[in-house]
């Protein structure tokens, strides 16, 4: 009997012993392929393919180990350099469209979601390619998170005072960043983004609302940040600051982008 027991031992622990290296092995955030994927294209001919390789690792990371976790939902798929009609595709390029914009998403009326980045006004304000919030790795970041919490532009939160404020997960903490490591070693810049409490006019006021733990409250945001405010009586949709100098980091002066929501919203309306 006692052998019995002895020999069954061993033959459990030898199988537990043999499964940890298999463990161990297996790829972390494994993604489902039927998942949506964002596919980042590279059409820049001042970004240097190292850096966009670093940054697309970056906001690969972060999306897998910081934003789908903390947003309760499923990972997706990122590719690089596959064809405009590849998934969700993120296309970074020279020189904007409209003058000012640094980077945006938006949805075609056919229904394609598709987003752009904007290399030469990040370098012309004195900005970088991988460090710091004005990078072109915190704007490609901020561009991914968006299109992955909202990618069709459509969502809106009740503030209940006759308010309700775009689901736009980057703009309240616009300006905020941190790093992720990459497997090189590489820190890269991404943007900071608000959590799912931060919508909710009744969440707990011990709810953690952003990921780098700066706001207190739903719908407020950082002096560098900004919301999309649509009053439900009249329709109208403004921009309001966190403060002025994230007003003119932001180049609200500019004409507002047609594509933006703002701008879709107001021509449904018309």
């Amino acid at each position: 009997m006692i052998v019995r027991i002895l020999t069954a031992m061993f033959t459990f622990i030898k199988s537990v012993v043999k499964s940890i290296p298999e463990l161990f092995s297996r790829k972390a955030n494994t993604v489902d392929a039927s998942a949506p994927t964002i596919n980042i294209i590279n059409k820049s001919t001042i970004l240097k393919d190292a850096d966009f390789q670093l940054m697309v690792e970056a906001c690969k990371l972060q999306l897998a180990q910081h934003v789908a976790p903390m947003w309760l939902k499923g990972g997706w798929n990122v590719v690089v350099n596959q064809a405009d009609n590849v998934g969700y595709p993120i296309v970074i390029l020279d020189n904007p469209d409209h003058a000012g914009a640094l980077g945006y998403h938006t949805e075609s009326p056919n229904g394609k979601v598709w987003g752009r980045v904007f290399v030469r006004p990040v370098v012309e304000a004195k900005g970088t390619m991988l460090t710091g919030a004005l990078s072109v790795s915190a704007v490609l970041s901020h561009e991914v998170i968006e299109a992955y919490c909202d990618p069709n532009v459509n969502l809106w939160a009740d503030r209940n005072n006759g308010t309700m404020i775009a689901y736009e997960a980057c703009d309240p903490v616009e300006n905020d960043s941190y790093d992720m490591t990459t497997s090189k070693g590489a820190k890269v810049a991404v943007s900071n983004f608000v959590l799912p409490a931060w919508f909710d006019a009744q969440a707990a006021v011990d709810a953690k609302f952003d990921f780098m733990a700066k706001l207190t409250k739903p719908f407020s945001m950082s002096k560098g940040g900004y919301l999309v405010v649509m009053n439900t009586r009249t329709g109208k949709v403004t921009n309001i600051f966190g403060s002025v100098k994230g007003e003119l980091m932001h180049g609200a002066r500019q004409v507002p982008h047609p594509a933006s929501r703002s701008a879709r919203k107001s021509a449904l309306k018309s």
